[in-house]
């Protein structure tokens, strides 16, 4: 056989082998360190790895991804979406959780706090290969629903006393938990919008700027401070 014949044929086979992978789609799966997206209140859940919390969770880092595909398919049905950010790692002795919530996460009594209720069920879960990419049924076996929000309260198993949870546009501010110590630290802040498009920032949230009338109103004051200053003078010279 010529060679050019040969070329032709290795082509050819590459790119039916580079097709053949495009077409496949990519199982979700997570581990110990990553920070996981799940939307869901519907018979289809869509999940999507985040990445190590380490990275999106650093100082200043911030992050954005598209997941409307996966949204659109959770949005279907009657029930409104609910959505949250949640993972586990092992870089505590007793381990530590991550979830988002958008409650006002005032730290709560120790007791109330279960956070073995979360870690234990995520650890088991971690590594499990789903047989789609990203959406998966409600009723799956797998799907964030049967493996760590059964009651479908947001309390991921009794290990929260809020719901670590929110609507679509809402804010959530992500909490990290130690397990031994039954407490846990606000760490950064996630949107999802009705678009699709998450955005994670690090930190425990952004200061509030002063409302321009109060701005104003010091400016006024101070004004007012430097007239009666000069008037102080003219009166005593």
């Amino acid at each position: 056989m010529k060679l050019r014949g040969i070329k032709r044929i290795m082509v050819a086979a590459a790119l039916a082998v580079a097709t053949a992978m495009a077409g496949q789609a990519q199982a979700f799966t997570f581990g110990d360190g990553d920070l996981v997206l799940a939307i869901y209140g519907n018979n289809s859940e869509a999940l999507y790895n985040l990445g190590k919390y380490t990275d999106r969770l650093a100082n200043g880092a911030s992050f954005t991804l598209d997941v409307n595909s996966g949204l659109n398919a959770a949005k279907v049905g009657t029930n409104p979406v609910a959505w949250t950010v949640f993972g586990w790692d092992t870089s505590l002795p007793a381990g530590q959780v991550h979830a988002a919530t958008k409650a006002n996460p005032i730290q709560p009594a120790g007791t109330q706090l279960g956070l073995t209720n979360q870690f234990n069920p995520l650890a088991v879960w971690s590594g499990t290969q789903l047989n789609t990419a990203d959406v998966i049924p409600k009723a799956d076996d797998d799907s964030f629903t049967r493996r760590i929000n059964p009651q479908e309260d947001g309390l991921l198993s009794g290990a929260w006393p809020n719901r670590m949870e929110g609507a679509l546009n809402d804010t959530l501010t992500i909490v990290r938990g130690d397990v031994a110590a039954n407490i846990f630290t606000q760490v950064g802040r996630v949107t999802l919008t009705d678009g699709g498009l998450l955005t994670l920032l690090a930190g425990a949230g952004q200061p509030v700027p002063l409302p321009a009338a109060v701005v104003l109103f010091g400016t006024g004051v101070i004004g007012l401070i430097g007239v009666a200053r000069r008037s102080l003078n003219k009166m005593a010279a």
